[in-house]
């Protein structure tokens, strides 16, 4: 059983024979052997076979002992690799969407250069299925906000303490502060009061979403209600669509470098301006998040130095 433990563990997950077949390159025969076998062997069935197959109270018991062997066999692989002197590998690195390009082209490039026999798989996911993938061992470590991480089975090493900013062109602020205008660039610079831009067209981020949540919270305590006019989830697009004068946005801290970017670029239809938000209180706290049992290789600690260090404030510019 222990041998091929992983047949469960895979069909658990796949709850189809075929399919789970498939992805371990055996025969459906030979895993519908395995499985009758197995049951048999325990007296128990692990999977209800109607009206779908899903598992039984017995085989979430076998699942969740399965993992913690798997677990345990890569933590064993992990620890001999180090005493190789030809160090190989892989690290399956999970990452959100949005972060993504700020910081995983150059990750890349300079992890292989350190390590050119480990490879460096990239997850693009969202947190909540980040968080599933580590805890059934198919990730090694994902960058994340931690307010959605609920199990106690994970652990995270904090890297950076956000700030919310907001985003807003400079033809949107000449529109709609135009008696104002210039001056309240410097006001606003010390802090922007956000109940002075109800009136201005916002696109938001989804509500599931850790910055949004953080948002609504603030604008919740101060009884205040945004013209939101969009909601997308990749940052990127909001700060283009600021920099089109269609609406104005929020940004986090490791944001800020791609404001920087398309100000630089001079392919805006407008400067962008970044401004702190006046008495917002949260932080948002980004971190390497793993399983809690989980023994890395030495090359791993070298990966978590370099995300670090890309994400670290000195990187990004705001204006």
């Amino acid at each position: 059983m222990l041998n091929n433990y992983k047949y469960f563990l895979v069909l658990s997950e796949e709850l189809n024979i075929s399919n789970a077949a498939k992805r371990l390159y055996i025969s459906h025969q030979s895993l519908s052997k395995y499985l009758k076998s197995l049951e048999e062997k325990h007296g128990v069935a692990f999977f209800e076979r109607k009206p779908k197959i899903a598992l039984t109270a017995a085989g979430k018991i076998m699942q969740d002992t399965l993992r913690q062997i798997e677990l345990l066999d890569q933590n064993m692989e992990n620890q001999l690799t180090d005493l190789k002197e030809d160090k190989s590998g892989t690290i399956h690195f999970g990452i959100t969407e949005g972060r993504y390009p700020i910081i995983v082209p150059k990750l890349l490039k300079e992890f292989y250069a350190l390590h050119p026999k480990v490879e460096l798989k990239i997850h693009r996911t969202t947190s909540p299925q980040m968080q599933e993938m580590v805890l059934n061992n198919s990730l090694d470590l994902f960058l994340s906000g931690v307010d959605n991480i609920v199990t106690q089975n994970v652990k995270y090493e904090t890297i950076l303490l956000e700030q919310m900013y907001m985003v807003i062109s400079d033809n949107l602020l000449k529109q709609y502060f135009p008696d104002q205008y210039p001056e309240c660039i410097e006001t606003f610079n010390q802090g922007a009061d956000l109940s002075l831009f109800q009136h201005v067209p916002f696109v938001l981020n989804k509500k599931n979403f850790n910055s949004r949540i953080l948002l609504d919270k603030h604008l919740a305590e101060r009884n205040i209600s945004l013209h939101c006019i969009n909601e997308l989830t990749q940052p990127d697009i909001h700060h283009l669509l600021c920099a089109e004068d269609y609406a104005a946005s929020f940004s986090l801290t490791m944001y800020l470098s791609g404001i920087h970017a398309l100000n630089e670029s001079n392919h805006t239809n407008s400067h962008l301006h970044v401004f702190p938000i006046a008495d917002f209180s949260y932080l948002h706290p980004l971190a390497l998040i793993y399983h809690k049992s989980k023994i890395f290789p030495s090359y791993v600690e070298d990966l978590k130095k370099i995300v670090k260090r890309y994400c670290t404030p000195s990187l990004h510019q705001s204006n």
